[in-house]
């Protein structure tokens, strides 16, 4: 099935890594639904949604207001983690623990004192099952910084820091819900290249400089189109659309400036006009950069 792409916002996750985390947060959904389950003595299902992209703003704007946002040190990876919770869920899980139905259509509200404490409980043990999920990963030591019911003032990243966010459902009974959890981008895929190389044999790591070389190879013979240019001239709307056959345009090109070679509109080199044979060519010279050293 197609899965739209955004050019805008290129992923930067491999594809293997990508694997390996759905992999593993799956394996987090089984203990986490089972840590809930003990804990609310009902049946609990937590299914991984999708593993997604975005910048800490993007994300943080997603989320619902108000809810629950648990901040936490993904210790020794740098930066902050969030677990978010709908508060709704929250509440439904919160009465169960304290001996009701946790029927659904709970209010959207934010937590009190007494209701905060109990989540921050169930959010350390819930981290505490997302460092035994990720061991193969990273020795994972998350602390808990703090939790907070409204996005806008949870700075736990640069806005335009880019986070991995995985996306959960979860079913307590009749009352179903969402969750998310953000960790940031290049030190959790440092930590997936780490645990790859710790994994792979001297026979798995040579067949993959093997074929490290052999795409450097293919790619430094993929025809690319270049070209030779002036300097462009600048004309007012009224006089390009006065232009006839036969008008003369005065280029702000000096006649002793070498020639731009440009690829993909992007400036590789200089050169001067010339020819080979009946064909027109182009001599590649020093750039004026190079020229005035």
């Amino acid at each position: 099935m197609p899965v739209p792409y955004d050019f805008r916002r290129p992923t930067k996750l491999s594809r293997q890594h990508a694997r390996v985390l759905e992999i593993t947060y799956e394996g987090f959904c089984r203990q986490w639904a089972t840590l809930l389950s003990s804990t609310l003595r009902t049946t609990v299902q937590v299914e991984l949604d999708g593993i997604q992209q975005y910048s800490y703003d993007e994300y943080a704007a997603s989320l619902p207001m108000p809810t629950v946002m648990a901040v936490f040190d993904p210790e020794p990876l740098v930066g902050a983690g969030v677990l978010h919770l709908d508060t709704a869920l929250v509440l439904s899980c919160i009465e169960r623990m304290l001996g009701g139905t946790g029927a659904p259509g709970q209010p959207e509200r934010t937590l009190t004192d007494i209701e905060a404490v109990l989540a921050r409980g169930l959010v350390e043990r819930t981290l505490a099952e997302l460092s035994s999920s990720l061991v193969t990963v990273t020795d994972l030591q998350p602390k808990l910084t703090g939790i907070d019911q409204n996005p806008q003032f949870a700075q736990a990243a640069a806005a335009t820091d880019v986070m991995i966010v995985a996306s959960f459902h979860l079913q307590v009974e009749q009352t179903a819900g969402t969750a998310t959890l953000a960790m940031p981008l290049d030190p959790l895929s440092a930590a997936l290249t780490a645990a790859e190389l710790r994994v792979a044999s001297p026979e798995e790591l040579r067949i993959r400089r093997l074929m490290r070389d052999r795409l450097d190879d293919h790619l430094e013979h993929i025809p690319v189109e270049v070209s030779v240019r002036l300097k462009a001239a600048q004309l007012r709307p009224d006089e390009i659309l006065s232009l006839i056959p036969g008008d003369v345009l005065r280029l702000p090109h000096r006649a002793d400036e070498p020639l731009e070679v440009v690829s993909s509109d992007a400036r590789v080199a200089s050169a001067v006009a010339g020819s080979r044979g009946s064909r027109l060519a182009c001599l590649i010279v020093p750039t004026p950069e190079e020229s005035s050293r």
